[in-house]
C-alpha cells in the first residue's frame, strides 16, 4: 500500500483491495457498504491494516475502525485522516 504522500489515505479501490486481499477474495466481492466483520474481517486483519496506516503516518485506531465497520466509513475516516492539518495525533 504505497503512497506518494505519507500521510495521504488510501483510495477507496486501494482500501477495497487490501481488505479482499486480506480474505483471500476478489475486491468485486468486497460490497462499499457491506458490514466487513461479518464478511470475514477480524481483529488480526484491521491490526494489520492498521500498522499499515500507522507506518505510512496515519494515525488512526482500531477501535475506530470496529465502531463502523464498512469500506465507506472507514475511507471517509481515513480521508479525514489525511486531511487533518491540526498536527494532532489520534488513538
Amino acid at each position: 500500500m504505497e503512497r506518494s504522500t505519507a500521510s495521504e489515505p488510501p483510495t477507496l479501490d486501494e482500501l477495497r483491495e487490501a481488505v479482499a486481499g486480506l480474505l483471500g477474495t476478489t475486491p468485486e466481492d468486497i460490497p462499499v457498504d457491506g458490514n466487513l466483520l461479518q464478511l470475514g474481517v477480524d481483529s488480526i486483519c484491521v491490526m494489520r491494516l492498521v500498522n499499515g496506516w500507522r507506518r505510512a503516518g496515519l494515525r488512526v485506531s482500531s477501535r475506530e475502525l470496529f465502531a463502523e465497520p464498512t469500506l465507506l466509513a472507514w475511507h471517509r475516516h481515513l480521508d479525514a485522516l489525511g486531511h487533518d492539518t491540526s498536527g494532532e495525533a489520534r488513538r
